[in-house]
């Protein structure tokens, strides 16, 4: 017989983070919160600094957006391979209105341009909402 703990345990430690969930955990959804989510696609050669990242664009962002929480996630490679992302941003927000009033912030345009300072990634943005 398979001990599930171990087997669990052991393919979280070989993929790295990863959330696993049981029906018996579950609870009923939080209202949809929307976000947005900047993604940075790894190349060979990309530059990406993450002490300024955290430390200066991320507190930038923050302040003009007024998100209500950003998670960062920055890649780790496998034994085989690079990650596939340098870094994921995902800034959540408490309504479509929050966050289109953050992509309207006068402020947006100083944000946009502080990104060349951290990266030569042409980062990828999506829009989503939790469900």
């Amino acid at each position: 017989m398979i001990n599930r703990r171990n087997f669990n345990f052991g393919a979280v430690a070989g993929l790295g983070a990863v959330a696993t969930m049981s029906s018996e955990t579950t609870q009923a959804a939080s209202p949809p919160m929307m976000s947005l989510n900047v993604l940075y696609p790894n190349h060979e050669g990309a530059r990406f600094d993450f002490d300024y990242y955290r430390n200066t664009h991320i507190p930038l962002a923050m302040k003009v957006m007024k998100a209500d929480k950003v998670v960062l996630i920055e890649g780790v490679a496998s034994k085989d391979a690079p990650p596939p992302f340098v870094m994921i941003c995902h800034f959540q927000f408490s309504s479509a209105e929050a966050l289109a009033a953050a992509n309207a912030a006068p402020g947006m345009p100083d944000v946009r341009a502080d990104v060349a300072k951290v990266t030569d990634i042409k980062p990828i943005v999506m829009v989503g909402k939790t469900v």
